[in-house]
């Protein structure tokens, strides 16, 4: 139990250096966590999250908001029927929707934020002002699919992690799409300029094009034995053609195109 909640304590701390690799510390206590008795495991959590908030308590909440909402949805989608993608994306709009209560909570309005982010990229980069006053607008403009892209991250490597081996059997549902289509509705046609729908629209876009990518994977494992390989030029297909792969997967979501799903 000693070791286990040393090495939550760490992978925490080594997760607000690195975020981009935070999924290691969820995939770590999934993992980790039903091997204890309900005593310790209870014991790990509470000195975790003790030791946490003495080192900085916005931190803790960040735990708590976060990391331990994703590993009690994980747990709660295990003892249901919903497809993998659908968990991740749940999980990801749950955790995304925590992060941005936080944001709000700790900071304040995007405009707050927005200052304090000029003000650091000003300190600590040589970029030129119309550079930063760019990329000011476009986070302003997309904080929540910015939010929820990197919740995406560490929600669908965690889920990578422990559940890899049956990827090619990972599917979602056709309901998703619905978001897209009102979300399309109001802002390209109604051409009603919102900030929550601007950015559910491109969440529901994202969506779709990550569960297309794994539609064409599995087309590609058909014909390629070589497992990198085929992710790879999946995504790099995506990243030239996304359009097309969001139709993929969409289509794929309703059973329109049907896959073998024999191969890992």
């Amino acid at each position: 139990m000693i070791k286990v909640t040393i090495n939550i304590i760490l992978l925490f701390l080594a997760s607000s250096l690195i975020p981009l690799g935070s999924f290691i510390l969820p995939a770590y206590k999934i993992k980790k966590m039903p091997k204890l008795n309900s005593k310790d495991r209870l014991l790990a959590n509470l000195i975790s999250g003790g030791v946490i908030y003495f080192i900085d308590d916005k931190l803790f909440f960040v735990y708590v908001g976060f990391f331990l909402l994703l590993e009690g949805a994980y747990y709660i989608f295990e003892m249901t029927s919903i497809e993998i993608f659908d968990r991740i994306f749940i999980s990801t709009t749950i955790t995304t929707a925590a992060g941005y209560l936080l944001m709000k909570a700790f900071i304040g309005t995007p405009d707050n934020l927005m200052t304090i982010m000029d003000t650091m990229y000003r300190e600590y980069l040589i970029l030129d002002q119309s550079v930063i006053t760019t990329m000011m607008g476009y986070v302003k403009e997309h904080l929540l699919f910015i939010m929820f892209t990197y919740s995406l991250v560490i929600n669908y490597f965690t889920y990578f992690i422990l559940k890899g081996k049956t990827y090619r059997k990972w599917n979602i549902s056709y309901l998703w799409i619905l978001v897209y289509i009102v979300t399309f509705f109001i802002d390209k046609t109604l051409k009603i300029d919102n900030f929550y729908v601007k950015n559910l629209y491109s969440i529901t876009t994202l969506i779709y094009v990550i569960y297309g990518i794994k539609v064409l994977y599995s087309m590609f494992r058909e014909k390629i034995k070589w497992r990198v390989y085929g992710k790879s030029l999946a995504i790099v297909t995506a990243c030239f053609f996304p359009i097309g792969i969001f139709i993929l997967g969409a289509m794929n979501s309703f059973g329109i195109i049907r896959i073998n799903k024999r191969r890992k």
